[in-house]
């Protein structure tokens, strides 16, 4: 019988730190997110792919928190 080898090889993953900043009350703040991610690049492209969703809940945090900083993880 034949083995029939996977056409992709799964590769282990990394997080990668994106660091952005946001302006909040005229105010700007330093902001992260973690992707975890194949390459710097996926991450690059799943940061790009998901930035409406990840601005809207830094600045949720932002006007809910005193911290800072911002952390987000996006898996």
């Amino acid at each position: 019988m034949r083995h029939v080898q996977p056409l992709v090889l799964a590769r282990d993953t990394a997080e990668f730190r994106l660091n952005f900043q946001m302006i909040n009350s005229g105010a700007r703040h330093a902001c992260s997110i973690t992707i975890r991610a194949t390459d710097a690049v996926q991450a690059a492209t799943l940061f790009r792919e998901n930035w409406p969703a990840i601005e809207e809940l830094a600045r949720k945090n932002l006007a809910t928190s005193a911290a800072k900083d911002l952390r987000l993880m996006l898996d």
